[in-house]
């Protein structure tokens, strides 16, 4: 079974026309599959971005925010560290490591404001 495809055009200026058209010629691939993939990559990147804005918003989680970027939890946990986002949201035991921390350092201000939170 072949797969339908729809034909979109866009308007080039000679020299973008051109640049297809050598970088074509050097990675030996057709025009319109480098064009494909390039509109493929494009639409990634366009859906992780708004994933990743997403998130930094609230309006998801972790795993909500891989749904919408259409990339596996741990991809994209791995781009949220990548762009040094703080993840929270998404750790059950979150509290239970910061009181770790708080006991291994002797942070008494963590430590009083966790037995804040706890009552």
């Amino acid at each position: 079974m072949s797969k339908s495809t729809i034909t979109k055009s866009v308007r080039l200026s000679p020299e973008e026309s051109e640049a297809v058209a050598q970088l074509s010629a050097h990675t030996a691939v057709t025009e319109a599959t480098l064009m494909r993939k390039w509109i493929q990559q494009g639409i990634e990147a366009q859906k992780m971005e708004l994933a990743v804005q997403a998130y930094m918003q609230r309006h998801c989680d972790v795993r909500g925010g891989a749904a919408m970027a259409g990339v596996a939890y741990n991809r994209f946990l791995q781009e949220l560290q990548t762009r040094h986002i703080v993840i929270l949201d998404d750790d059950d035991r979150f509290q239970e490591r910061l009181t770790f921390l708080a006991d291994t350092f002797s942070d008494e201000l963590l430590q009083r404001a966790l037995e804040r939170l706890a009552d």
